[in-house]
């Protein structure tokens, strides 16, 4: 018996001294008979290099690419052992499928929620493998590839620790201006040639791909397009490997040419790194090929009954989106991009608590727009009025973008009249916004783009897009309103003169009495006398008085309206303002309803929502409970957040109202009516330039106290010089510029394969 241990303790021995020469044999013999070398897998994932510094590589990820980006990285160690990271990830995209991927590797999964505003976020995965050579990564990539965007087409791989961060304004120009006249003269009339990576001796014009009803990825024979031919009046999903070579190679879609059977949809060939301008994702594509409905809305409701200031001083809204829009990145997108535009038309002062997109390094206006009109209200809109121009020809149809940089602004006076502020101030922020650069900006472009070519083009896509719209969201408020408005109905005359008075201290004490004592001061320097204590203080409670009776007699106006409705009329009343969008005004009856309420939601204003905790109601309540009620709606692997806190908003509303419909003209030059008549102001051309920065994100709970000064950079790098200032070639019209000098021909580092 002692001698068989001893035996078997010198054959371990040996085994353990000859390890690494086994494992050259393995390797060896993998070579020898073409199968992949797997390394010893006797590993503890746990004590390896990767398991040590993946949270801080993680975290510092993460801080470099705050929002949206999807990708996979990976970080390599000393001791052989593997980080992968899988960020934002798609909905199809199925956890249980990274097992069997890499079933012959010792390895842990770990699943992360990385937080997109107050209570969104996506999840991405971190993936240690403990032993694992190059090549056995080069094809674990592959395999996640195929599986995440149904292509293994260019797995590019981020190192990681992220040697680069997300850049959210272009160094380079996106802002191009392409006429239907030059597209025509481009890609017909010329005859621009284009080829495929598998055959890229036989060049094929847009006609000849026509004519062979071509389907998949071209790039043009000189530097400068790539071309995706879809075919029309069908289903995507066969053509489904083809969407990610084109958002690898393609960085901005320009336009698009269709026939009877196929759309040929036109990108600029990739000049910009993933970092700057990631690839479009495909599940948001997908959701965009199923959508029928012809028109998509987004919103922040800060003008909802049960939104506004919470006693923090900090106001909250709703989050609104299209039912298909819940819990995408397109969705989520949206918001942040609708941010911006309040945000920066306001130079700055509204600001979003837990978005903080980078600020830019300057503004649309000389001063905060609110101010600068002297509104009492203002509605700000991103639109597609002139998102896509399109010509019908004899057999086919041009499409080109009015610009690719930012979607068209407008500014109406008030949600009710829609009326214009002026296009002075509509055509400057469309212009600034278009020229600054914002890769998301752009990027929402571009999903409007495909939307509006796929429904003129009937393309559809039937699959499963992973819908998840909370059901629960429309009429969520409903209790808070019908609490709200009860409290007000049950005062009673004691209460209300109570409130009144606290109320009229309230107001005195934050800005009554220092405009009081200016106007004092004022009047002593102008007439030469001083009041005395005894006049002060008359005028002080003299005030008091004339308050709390404005204050009395306007509750009690409520109270009286309140309790003069029929029950059925009051929970009309109620659920219109609980959810406004929950009912269409289309009879006489509704209107009045409609006109009712707002004046409810009026009066309640006046007195003030950060005050309605006089009565017993607080607001920050109620935006907790509706973000506690969303929290389990979601999609399979993100969410977007159910509302937004800011600060120092003011009474503006606003969103995106994304049409299906484009604009069809009826010649190819001369049509875009806003880009030739706008002409930059003298605050534009005078814009310092300089780098953006970007914030650090709210890590403050949402009752502490706003920073007093926003911080800023000295400017932003200005992308004024839009394709449109390049001098014209000379072609069949002065007006029609050669494509070398709008889309650069230069060589592409990382063209095809």
């Amino acid at each position: 018996m002692l001698a068989a241990t001893v035996t078997i303790t010198a054959v371990a021995v040996l085994m353990l001294t000859h390890a690494p020469v086994m494992e050259n044999v393995k390797r060896e013999s993998a070579k020898l008979f073409d199968y992949e070398y797997i390394p010893n897998q006797n590993v503890d994932v746990e004590g390896t290099d990767a398991a040590v510094a993946a949270d801080s590589i993680y975290k510092d990820f993460r801080k470099k690419f705050r929002f949206h980006y999807q990708g996979i990285g990976m970080a390599s160690f000393a001791d052989s052992s593997r980080m992968i990271l899988l960020s934002d990830i798609p909905p199809h995209f199925e956890t249980d499928s990274i097992a069997p991927i890499f079933a012959k590797f010792t390895h842990k999964t770990d699943l992360s929620k990385h937080r997109i505003g107050y209570d969104g976020y996506v999840t991405d995965v971190v993936i240690l493998l403990g032993n694992a050579t190059n090549e056995n990564c080069d094809k674990l990539i592959r395999r996640l590839n195929r599986e995440l965007f149904y292509s293994d087409y260019k797995p590019t791989v981020m190192n990681l620790p992220a040697e680069e961060k997300r850049q959210y304004f272009a160094k380079e120009n996106i802002d191009y201006l392409i006429t239907l006249d030059e597209f025509n003269t481009w890609f017909i009339e010329e005859g621009e040639g284009f080829i495929r990576l598998d055959d890229t001796a036989t060049v094929l014009t847009i006609p000849d791909l026509f004519a062979q009803k071509a389907r998949g990825v071209y790039f043009s024979q000189e530097p400068g397009f790539v071309a995706w031919a879809v075919a029309k009046d069908t289903d995507i999903a066969p053509q489904i490997k083809d969407i990610r070579q084109f958002t690898l190679d393609a960085d901005l879609i320009l336009g698009a040419i269709a026939d009877s059977n196929t759309l040929i949809i036109i990108g600029r060939e990739r000049q910009s790194p993933l970092y700057e301008l990631p690839p479009l994702q495909i599940e948001s594509i997908l959701l965009l090929a199923s959508i029928t409905e012809k028109e998509l809305s987004q919103s922040l409701d800060i003008n909802d009954l049960m939104a506004g200031k919470m006693n923090n001083g900090r106001d909250w809204c709703p989050t609104y989106l299209s039912r298909e829009l819940e819990n995408t990145e397109f969705g989520d997108l949206l918001t942040i991009t609708d941010i911006l535009l309040k945000d920066w038309s306001e130079r700055g002062t509204i600001q979003e608590s837990y978005y903080r997109y980078p600020e830019p390094g300057y503004y649309p206006f000389d001063k905060p727009l609110f101010r600068k009109l002297g509104l009492n209200e203002l509605v700000y809109n991103w639109n597609t009025a002139e998102a896509m121009y399109a010509i019908d020809r004899d057999g086919y149809t041009i499409y080109t973008l009015g610009r690719t940089g930012s979607l068209p602004v407008s500014y109406f006076n008030s949600q009710e009249r829609s009326q214009s502020v002026g296009y002075r101030y509509e055509g400057q922020a469309y212009h600034y916004f278009a020229t600054l650069g914002c890769t998301d900006l752009a990027r929402v472009v571009q999903y409007t783009a495909l939307y509006q070519l796929f429904i003129d083009n009937n393309i559809c896509f039937a699959g499963n897009t992973y819908p998840s719209f909370p059901k629960n969201k429309p009429f969520l408020l409903y209790k808070p309103t019908v609490e709200l408005l009860n409290s007000f109905k049950n005062l009673s005359n004691e209460e209300i003169s109570l409130i009144a008075d606290s109320l009229s201290q309230r107001n005195f004490r934050s800005f009554q009495k220092e405009r009081v004592d200016k106007q004092l001061h004022d009047n002593e320097q102008k007439y030469h006398f001083s009041y005395t204590d005894e006049n002060i203080d008359n005028i002080y409670r003299n005030l008091h008085h004339d308050t709390k009776a404005g204050i009395s007699s306007n509750i009690l106006e409520l109270k009286n309206l309140l309790n003069g409705l029929s029950e059925e009329k009051f929970k009309k009343i109620a659920r219109y303002l609980a959810y406004p969008r929950g009912i269409r005004v289309n009879d006489r009856e509704t209107y009045n309803t409609y006109l009712l309420a707002r004046k409810i939601n009026q009066m309640v204003r006046e007195i003030g929502k950060n005050n309605l905790d006089l009565i017993g109601v607080d607001l920050a309540n109620v935006k907790n409970f509706y973000s506690a009620s969303l929290s389990a709606n979601s999609g399979r692997y993100m969410k977007t957040s159910s509302l937004i806190v800011t600060y120092n908003d003011m009474l503006t509303t606003g969103g995106h109202n994304i049409s299906s419909k484009i604009n069809r003209v009826n010649r190819m030059s001369n049509y875009k009516r806003s880009r030739n008549n706008y002409v930059p102001t003298d605050y534009e051309r005078q814009a310092p330039h300089s780098e953006p920065t970007i914030d650090k994100p709210s890590e403050e709970p949402v009752g502490s106290a706003p920073k007093s000064k926003r911080p800023t950079s000295a400017n932003s790098k200005s992308k004024a010089h839009s394709a449109t200032s390049n001098k014209p070639s000379r072609s069949k019209s002065s007006s029609i510029r050669s494509r070398n000098s709008v889309i650069s021909n230069a060589p592409r580092s990382s063209r095809g394969l």
